[in-house]
């Protein structure tokens, strides 16, 4: 089998990561909720996942919040922050980041502007859009055609201005360096399941050591202290982590994080690049120099639909994606209506399963 669907997930994921969430689901107990051996050893997982993320992504582990997904992230962020504001987003966001703004919209809580991510100047574009009521909310790269956003110029914009900034770093977190210590974001969200390599059900929201204004919570319940009081705690990490976690997943995002690392081997990516663009049938969309791009691809195939190239690629044990990928907005812009096949890669990704894929797919572009 040939997995290329990684912006989905990672695949597979490694050995200490799948023994880790093991022993975790043998040994751990429920976190912060007593003193016995099973929930000292869930605390102590939880905890060292949390001072791993905070020492790679530049911030204290306290105000590392451990959630389900980087979905989750979004919206506390968004709705956490974003009450009474304009939020700014891109064309090219994922749902993730556009239906909770929809939604606060509709409840009256907040207005809406966009900017087009895929602007010529897109730091002018953004900064045409900013005011000092804003929040601004959109993703480093683009899960649909990995374009990159230029995010060093874009947050100087917001800074000079006041704006608060939410980055959706799902795609990029594992594979481009972004941390506090290089990027001046006040929220950074992203997926461990990602390119950092964790297990599915974990993500994280990452919060700026300057960030002092506490969120609204859009979750409340059980927390282990303060259990007296009506209201949620009025510090990090609890404040934002009602009930129970997945610790065995976090003790597995704990083992990826001691694997961390940005070296990618980018040459198979280059290699579908220079392969595709020759190819006879075949359309790119969205495609990057290279230092502006993730290694994720979009196509189509003259008269076949994505969704067929999809399942003929599925029958011959190739793996991609295809659709909309819950960024309607990102197809709009590229001019997509139908949808397109998607391409992402993973450092285990060879040129030999290049060249594999190149073959299944001009067979099935030429018999079109």
């Amino acid at each position: 089998m040939i997995y290329f669907d990684n912006a989905a997930t990672s695949f597979p994921k490694s050995g200490k990561v799948i023994k880790a969430a093991s022993d975790a689901m043998r040994k751990c107990g429920n976190p912060g909720r007593s003193g016995h051996a099973p929930a000292m050893r869930g605390a102590e997982a939880m905890f060292s996942c949390r001072e791993k993320a905070a020492r790679i992504f530049g911030t204290e582990p306290e105000r590392v919040i451990l959630v389900p997904s980087c979905t989750a992230a979004l919206n506390m962020a968004i709705k956490g922050y974003g009450k009474g504001k304009r939020i700014i987003i891109s064309n090219m966001e994922h749902n993730a980041v556009c239906r909770p703004a929809y939604a606060m919209r509709a409840a009256g809580e907040c207005e809406i502007s966009f900017f087009n991510a895929f602007a010529k100047d897109a730091v002018s574009e953004f900064a045409s859009k900013l005011g000092s009521s804003s929040v601004a909310a959109f993703s480093h790269g683009s899960n649909v055609c990995g374009k990159l956003l230029p995010l060093a110029g874009m947050l100087r914009e917001a800074r000079s201005r006041g704006v608060f900034t939410i980055i959706d770093a799902a795609q990029t977190a594992g594979h481009t360096a972004i941390s506090f210590d290089q990027c001046d974001a006040d929220i950074i969200c992203c997926a461990g399941h990602k390119g950092l390599g964790g297990p599915t059900g974990t993500g994280l929201m990452l919060i700026n050591r300057r960030v002092k204004e506490l969120p609204r919570t859009i979750l409340e319940g059980g927390t282990g202290v303060y259990s007296l009081d009506e209201w949620m705690p009025d510090f990090f990490p609890e404040r934002l982590e009602p009930g129970t976690p997945g610790v065995a997943a976090f003790a597995g995002l704990s083992a990826a994080l001691d694997e961390f690392t940005l070296e990618f081997d980018l040459s198979p990516f280059d290699l579908l690049c220079a392969e595709l663009s020759y190819m006879k049938n075949v359309t790119l969309h969205g495609l990057c120099p290279r230092r502006e791009r993730l290694p994720v691809l979009l196509f189509n195939v003259k008269g076949r639909s994505c969704e067929e190239v999809m399942r003929l690629l599925a029958a011959r044990d190739i793996c991609v994606r295809s659709g909309f990928h819950c960024a309607p907005l990102a197809h709009r812009a590229l001019g997509t209506l139908s949808g397109g096949v998607r391409v992402s890669l993973g450092r285990e990704n060879t040129k030999k399963e290049i060249k594999r894929f190149c073959y299944e797919l001009k067979k099935i572009a030429s018999s079109v």
